[in-house]
């Protein structure tokens, strides 16, 4: 009986040690094994699907072409003149503010040797509290505002500038409690607290130099007689 049961163990190990070796060699055979021991690179492409690693998914932050951006400077007229801004492509509301920032400093050396300059007050901070649904919410920062008569025009350029961006449809002026701002609209000097929109400020630019009009409704407005168009200046 010790023989015996002795023999079977040895029996049973020598089995699935031979089982082992037939099985390592048919993979060998299967995974194509060169016949010099060499592993050969497979392409990807002919891997197959799940014995690849996990791939990450790159995620794609919606931007916007700067190619109609403008800034809107005054010339000695008092007419408004768009000087195009060159700018990475980037989220609208980052572009947006960085043209407002751009605005707020002033004209460049040389916007001046051509004569453009802006009714905005020295030292004004345009901040944009919000864009939501084509309206962008600006508070204009300043210690002293412009001369009355400078003043629509003042609000026409940040309009405009905000305006040139494709997607902001109109700006609503607030105070710092985020209460509607009253601001002059065009050359009737009328204060108005309502979204002001490039259409409703258009007469204050150069004839040359028109700007990009848009008449999409307001939400909750009467839808318009005819398609939403869009009109862009150069």
């Amino acid at each position: 009986m010790s023989g015996a049961s002795g023999a079977g163990p040895r029996t049973g190990r020598a089995a699935a040690g031979a089982a082992v070796v037939l099985t390592v060699a048919l993979l060998a055979g299967g995974c194509g094994l060169p016949g010099d021991g060499r592993g050969q690179r497979v392409p990807p492409e002919q891997v197959p699907s799940g014995l690849l690693g996990p791939t990450s998914t790159s995620t794609t932050t919606p931007t916007f072409s700067t190619a109609r951006a403008s800034v809107y400077l005054v010339d000695d007229q008092q007419q408004l003149v768009p000087v195009a801004i060159g700018l990475d492509n980037a989220p609208v509301r980052p572009l947006l503010q960085d043209l407002l920032t751009r605005l707020a400093v002033g004209p460049s050396e040389r916007d001046r040797a051509r004569g453009l300059l802006t009714d905005l007050s020295p030292g004004t901070v345009l901040s944009l509290r919000s864009l939501e649904g084509g309206t962008a919410t600006v508070q204009i920062i300043s210690q002293q505002d412009p001369a009355p008569g400078r003043l629509p025009v003042a609000v026409a350029q940040v309009v405009l500038t905000a305006t040139s961006v494709e997607g902001v449809e109109r700006v609503q002026f607030v105070q710092a409690d985020g209460q509607p701002q009253g601001v002059p609209v065009a050359q009737t000097g009328d204060l108005s607290t309502q979204p002001v929109t490039a259409s409703e400020v258009a007469a204050l630019v150069a004839p040359d130099s028109p700007p990009r009009v848009s008449v999409t409704p307001l939400p909750g407005d009467a839808p318009a007689s005819a398609p939403a168009t869009t009109t862009a200046g150069p």
